[in-house]
């Protein structure tokens, strides 16, 4: 085994500094990954949280499986994201996800030359079914992720592409060596999807065994899933991290009809509810005042039509520009967000990554008077054939938000002659339609990724064989700019070229983003320990929470 350098301990640390740690060598002392059992959380001003109880949650729809290396839905990770753990998380007091802590591997070292990381995992770790959590569940997790099985589909794939190798050299040791250097590994493996899979379990029952059952070695254990209606879970009592969880269970409601959720949490059904709007916040911070806890927070999450350039006529650059600049998208965060929502490129409007407001305001398309987008958009129709217009099909998800963001698209396509009509599919058979291009034009108002990270976003979403680029647009001018500021390893320079390249990527028009979401959330007082992130995938697992009543 390559000699690595001197101890690097990193049991916490931020995602902005991990390059900076990386290049000079030095990190701080080792410390506990959670607090002790029993101990007070100074996010909590220091009260002794209580056990017991269940913390009741809701969602709007079916997890297609339960899969969470396949999958790319807040309605998987939400019921099954509390049964498993990672090699590192997030800091769930962090609404941001810029603090990575220990998870699974209490500790690890980075080589001087950043090409190698190890991990040293805890001991005495175990699945649900009892089997020993070993470093051979580590590395056959991570190459099911980078090589996935026949059949079983691999969204984060390409975040890992820059792994050579997984190696297990000892019991509790595992090597993780690049190909090249790679600033974005570590919040990679924090985010919310990367879960340990037990491989003897999965190699005894079959591949496709981890969308079908739930088997891991997080704070609750699966125990019933009522489908349309409810999913159950249960404390774990011999999870690894003593005194953990201190909640007895979770339910979680499976309510498509927004109404009856808002109903659901005002009668006390739910605690916590993320979906709400402006109206029903401001509604209930009238009716509950104290009794309720509000956050508000820019969130990875973001509108978008899609068109599938492999077909007519979307295949055609000019018509592709006529409905980027037909889109207002100041109409879309009026009406469809109802004003919460934010202008954006491909990056999140305001992260570290994004460009300037006052540049986002002057891209083609995101002016407030779309006079003459308008006009430029027909000429454009007529250039490319269509001087009358075209009729259109659009395909969406069978939720209310998506449907009401479908019907807001075709109303703003109407202002230049293309008619369109709107379909909705359950969730399982609309991931599978776009997976596979069977569509023509596609609408998704949750469009989101775990990470405000270019290596994360751009991987999945916008090179020419990322997994959820549905639109199949190919720029090889944005691969070799997504190539470069991946390897580079200084802050400054790698935020110029994202820069770069989300000025040559945005007006391509892969995707039209409609607007970027601001997410509300409110909860009942009685919820200790919760915090809103601005993803929607990484604060999952719940076992800091606890219930004052």
């Amino acid at each position: 085994m390559k000699r690595l350098s001197r101890s690097l301990w990193l049991p916490a640390i931020t995602v902005a500094s991990a390059v900076f740690i990386l290049v000079i060598g030095c990190a701080p002392a080792a410390q506990p990954a959670q607090p002790p059992a029993g101990a007070g959380d100074s996010a909590q001003g220091g009260v002794q949280p209580k056990y017991g109880g269940v913390l009741a949650l809701i969602e709007t729809t079916e997890a297609p499986t339960f899969d969470l290396h396949q999958e790319s839905t807040v309605a998987v990770t939400s019921p099954v994201g509390p049964a498993y753990d990672n090699l590192v998380r997030f800091d769930p007091q962090d609404r941001n996800d810029a603090k990575i802590i220990p998870d699974l591997a209490e500790k690890w070292t980075i080589s001087q030359d950043g090409a190698s990381y190890t991990f040293t995992l805890r001991k005495g770790v175990q699945f649900h079914n009892g089997n020993p959590f070993t470093t051979a569940d580590v590395k056959f997790s991570l190459e099911r992720v980078m090589d996935p099985p026949k059949g079983i589909k691999s969204p984060r794939r390409p975040a890992l592409e820059p792994i050579a190798a997984v190696e297990a050299p000892e019991d509790a040791t595992v090597v993780i060596r690049l190909k090249r250097s790679y600033a974005s590994l570590l919040p990679n493996l924090a985010q919310g999807w990367m879960a340990m899979y037990d491989q003897e379990w999965v190699k005894a029952t079959g591949d496709d065994a981890p969308a079908k059952q739930v088997m891991g070695t997080g704070p609750f254990l699966f125990k019933q899933y009522s489908r349309g209606t409810e999913v159950l879970l249960e404390k774990n009592p011999n999870y690894w991290n003593k005194g953990r969880p201190y909640l007895d269970g979770i339910r979680i409601l499976i309510v498509p009809d927004p109404n009856t959720g808002i109903a659901a949490f005002r009668t006390g059904q739910i605690h916590i509810h993320n979906g709400l709007n402006t109206f029903d916040t401001e509604k209930f911070k009238s009716e509950f005042g104290e009794k309720m806890v509000f956050e508000r927070i820019g969130t990875i999450n973001w509108g978008t039509l899609f068109m599938n350039t492999t077909r007519k006529p979307y295949d055609n650059p000019k018509v592709r520009e006529a409905l980027y600049l037909a889109i207002s998208r100041q109409d879309a965060i009026k009406v469809v967000a109802q004003g919460d929502g934010l202008l954006g490129g491909y990056m999140r409007p305001g992260g570290p990554w994004s460009l300037p407001d006052e540049e986002i305001r002057r891209l083609p398309g995101y002016g407030e008077d779309k006079t003459q987008d308008l006009a430029r958009a027909k000429q454009l129709l007529a250039e490319a054939g269509f001087p009358n217009g075209y009729e259109a099909l659009i395909k969406t998800r069978q939720s209310q938000s998506y449907i009401d963001h479908a019907i807001f698209i075709v109303d703003q396509l109407k202002r230049i002659g293309v008619n369109a009509t709107m379909k909705p599919y359950e969730t399982a058979q609309i991931y599978d339609i776009m997976d596979k291009g069977d569509f023509d034009l596609g609408t998704w108002p949750g469009m989101a990724v775990a990470l405000d990270d270019p290596d994360a976003l751009y991987s999945e979403m916008y090179l020419c064989n990322s997994p959820r680029n549905w639109s199949r647009l190919c720029s090889p001018e944005v691969d070799e700019l997504f190539a470069k500021q991946s390897r580079e390893l200084d802050p400054a320079k790698r935020k110029a070229l994202v820069l770069q390249m989300e000025r040559t990527a945005v007006p391509q028009a892969s995707k039209i983003i409609t607007s970027w979401g601001i997410g509300r959330t409110a909860y009942y007082s009685f919820v200790k320990g919760y915090t809103r992130h601005a993803g929607s995938y990484n604060n999952i697992r719940h076992d800091q929470v606890w219930l004052d009543k």
